[in-house]
């Protein structure tokens, strides 16, 4: 765990997972809210992950239904309560449940589906709150029709709960050349990031100081 310069926490470690801020308190009434919404409770594994304040997982997963693309990440995951505007706007789990409800009921078939996190191309992460369901994870991947990429739009399962999911999560090598790079380039005063990066690192890709894109051989 580190802390940024201004003494805010900057990262946690959840179930060998590094997360990364911002974090949000856990509040039992935007809970309430959601819960109410939505007509059913929350998975335990993932109601646990927000009550230690959520955040962001810089990890992929293996889809084998994406190839030639199988690493997937959904990186920015939804906070429960509102935005920094006050109202439950893009971004929330509330607001992206209302959002998409009937969306996600017409591309699964059945309703009950919470999204849960997306990356920056909009795929979305889905968990099933069903009676049943076990809290089990879905994806929905949009297509590009490239060669090399996934061709047509994916709906596969990802895990059979939260938990499974985070033990799933590895370091994609092409993200963490990236990651390291940006981290690099920080100024000394900025250590406590390159930290973090190292630690995320050394814990998901062993062997990553000899690859050809780090510098921490010499460092």
């Amino acid at each position: 765990m580190h802390e940024d310069p201004a003494g805010a926490e900057a990262a946690r470690w959840y179930r060998g997972r590094l997360v990364t801020g911002p974090f949000a308190p856990f509040d039992l009434a935007e809970l309430a809210l959601l819960e109410a919404e939505t007509g059913l409770p929350l998975p335990v594994a993932y109601r646990a992950f927000l009550e230690v304040g959520g955040g962001r997982l810089e990890y992929a997963v293996r889809l084998p239904a994406c190839a030639p693309e199988p690493l997937q990440s959904f990186d920015r995951l939804y906070r429960l309560g509102r935005d920094e505007h006050g109202e439950h706007g893009w971004g929330t789990l509330l607001g992206e449940y209302r959002r998409g409800e009937e969306l996600w009921h017409e591309v699964f078939g059945h309703p009950g589906l919470l999204p849960v996190a997306r990356n920056d191309g909009g795929d979305t992460l889905l968990i099933d709150l069903s009676p049943g369901a076990g809290g089990r994870l879905h994806a929905a991947v949009h297509g590009i029709p490239l060669a090399g990429y996934v061709t047509g739009s994916v709906r596969t399962e990802v895990a059979a709960g939260f938990d499974a999911y985070l033990d799933a999560l590895v370091v994609d090598p092409e993200a963490a050349a990236d990651v390291w790079a940006e981290a690099a380039r920080k100024s000394p005063a900025d250590a406590w990031r390159r930290r973090s990066v190292e630690a995320w690192l050394d814990a998901g890709l062993p062997g990553w100081r000899g690859r050809e894109w780090t510098d921490a051989r010499s460092a």
